[in-house]
C-alpha cells in the first residue's frame, strides 16, 4: 500500500511539474539551463518558450547576466538541484537581479520540492521520470 501511495505522490508531483512549466509559457520571457539535455525535458514536458543554454555561452556569469538583461525582463534559473547547481542558480540569480532582471525564485524552488517528491535532482531526469511513471501508470491501471 506504501509503495501505490508513494507512486500516487510522484505521478502528482510530475503533473504539478508540468502544470508550472505549461503555465510558465505565458508568465516567463525565458527559462536559464546547464545543458541541452535539460532544455529537451522541458520541451518533453511541455514547455514551449525560449530556453537558453548557460553552458554553450562562452562568457563569464557576469556576462551572461548583462546580456539577458539586454533580451529579457524576467527568467527562470533552472540549474540542476545538487549543491553545484543551486550555488550557480544563486550566483546567476543575484547578478540578474543587479541588470534590474526579475527572477522567479519561488518557482525554481516550488519545482525542487517536486523533483525532491520524485527523487532527482537534475533537470535532465525528468524526461525519463515523466516516461517511466506514464509507463507505470498504465501498467497499474491495467491490474
Amino acid at each position: 500500500m506504501r509503495m501505490i501511495q508513494r507512486k500516487q505522490r510522484q505521478i502528482e508531483a510530475l503533473e504539478e511539474v508540468k502544470t508550472l512549466l505549461r503555465d510558465a509559457n505565458d508568465e516567463i520571457e525565458m527559462i536559464l539551463v546547464e545543458g541541452t539535455r535539460d532544455e529537451d525535458a522541458l520541451r518533453f514536458l511541455g514547455y514551449s518558450g525560449i530556453v537558453e543554454v548557460c553552458s554553450h555561452i562562452d562568457q563569464t556569469e557576469q556576462d551572461i547576466a548583462i546580456k539577458l538583461a539586454e533580451n529579457v525582463s524576467n527568467v527562470l534559473v533552472l540549474t540542476d538541484f545538487d549543491d553545484k547547481g543551486k550555488m550557480k542558480a544563486n550566483r546567476l540569480s543575484d547578478l540578474l537581479e543587479a541588470e534590474s532582471v526579475r527572477v522567479y525564485r519561488d518557482l525554481r524552488r516550488k519545482i525542487g520540492k517536486l523533483m525532491g517528491v520524485l527523487g532527482i535532482k537534475t533537470i535532465e531526469s525528468l524526461d525519463n521520470i515523466a516516461k517511466n511513471a506514464s509507463s507505470q501508470f498504465e501498467q497499474f491501471t491495467e491490474l
